[in-house]
């Protein structure tokens, strides 16, 4: 588990300092600002592969694929610490992104392998906690290092260790038994994929998903560029004002922990979204000096993680048959939305300005709280899902 961690806390302070190195490669490669944007795009495309990742992961193990998702996440953050030219950056995020494609679902996969049920919600939720300790450590750390070291040396830092932490899992830990009879489980994945697609009430958390990823990475996408530019801040004042949305983060983890249960995932969900819209609002239009920009960014990382931590228990409900399918497809709705919410807040900063990303991407989350509301209604048949997961052993 320790491993896992360490391994997972180099992909999550890849994706969340992206964005601090916009006016980076503004100045160093003469990328246009909007255009960056892409970057993320470009990143989620090549996450959408994790599906077919998460069901070959599923016949062959999942030391393999976690081994070379490190291994190839070392070689994009090497291309970044000696990159000379935007085509550089480029693909290096695209690797970054099929690295991710690769590890993520081996990760869960593993986890879900080497833990019991009464385990797995402890061991998930350690690991789960790379995101807002990379949040609140990481992220200050590299804005540190833009501004006073060398913007390269992160990157630099972030291929040794997965170089490493890969090298380990490949040398020091036991694989798992790989699966021998690959047809029947690749049989067996595409009816579970057409079972959960033809569940209207589990398309509906799909989608309810999709528009809470858009929401998200639309208004943090261009926020240091912004803040930036209304501030006249440096990357390392601005990596710690963004740091305390990963304790809003860490917050909002707890609290979901705590009374996700009682209150019900589809309620957490909903009410996280609904305050979380209301975040944005406020970050957008009502940031009058950067005490009012943390204290919006705190409740913005509190309110929509609190959704966020439920939402994939919520999707477990809503497909208790096929609940690694629906997970996978979750990922993928997080990659489509990222891609096209990136992309589309570029464009949206170029000629309108954060005020109207605000506007836009708070009216996103509030369309996912309301298709969660409306849309989706959660069976809690225990007896049911007991039966369905028995059918689904016997099919192996």
């Amino acid at each position: 588990m320790g491993i896992l961690l360490i391994a997972r806390l180099t992909f999550d302070l890849d994706f969340q300092i992206i964005i601090l190195f916009f006016s980076i490669f503004n100045e160093s490669f003469h990328i246009e600002t909007w255009f960056l944007g892409f970057l993320i795009t470009i990143y989620s495309i090549f996450l959408l592969f994790s599906p077919i990742i998460g069901n070959l992961s599923d016949q062959y193990g999942r030391r393999g694929f976690i081994t070379l998702g490190l291994l190839i996440f070392a070689l994009s953050s090497v291309i970044l610490a000696v990159a000379q030219n935007w085509i550089h950056v480029l693909l290096a995020r695209a690797l970054s992104g099929l690295s991710n494609a690769i590890f993520f679902p081996a990760l869960l996969g593993e986890l879900g392998d080497r833990y019991s049920y009464k385990e797995r919600t402890r061991a998930m939720g350690i690991v789960r906690l790379a995101w807002p300790i990379t949040f609140i450590f990481g992220v200050p750390l590299v804005g540190y290092s833009i501004e006073h070291l060398n913007w390269r040396l992160p990157y630099a830092i972030m291929a040794i260790v997965a170089f490493i932490t890969g090298l380990t899992i490949m040398l020091k830990t036991s694989p798992k038994d790989k699966t021998k009879e690959g047809k029947p489980i690749i049989r067996l994945k595409l009816d579970l994929f057409k079972r959960v697609l033809l569940d209207r009430y589990a398309v509906a958390g799909l989608i309810m998903v999709f528009f809470a990823a858009a929401a998200i990475e639309g208004i943090i996408t261009y926020f240091p560029t912004w803040v930036e530019t209304q501030f006249q801040l440096g990357e390392a004042d601005i990596s710690m004002i963004y740091a305390f949305m990963g304790v809003g983060t860490l917050f909002g983890t707890l609290l979901a922990t705590w009374i996700g249960d009682n209150l019900g995932p589809k309620q957490c969900a909903v009410i996280g979204l609904i305050l979380a819209s209301v975040c944005m609002l406020l970050l957008s239009h009502f940031s009058f000096n950067p005490m009012f920009v943390i204290l919006w960014l705190f409740f913005l990382g509190l309110t929509f993680d609190f959704s966020m931590t439920v939402l994939p228990v919520l999707l477990t409900q809503l497909a208790p048959d096929a609940k690694g399918t629906i997970i996978s497809l979750n990922i993928s709705m997080i990659a489509g939305a990222t891609a096209l919410s990136a992309a589309l807040s570029g464009l949206i900063w170029r000629y309108y300005g954060f005020s109207m990303i605000g506007l836009l991407f708070a009216s996103t989350a509030l369309i996912g709280a309301f298709i969660g509301l409306f849309l989706i209604k959660v069976v809690t048949n225990s007896v049911l899902e007991k039966s369905m997961n028995k059918a689904v052993i016997e099919n192996f």
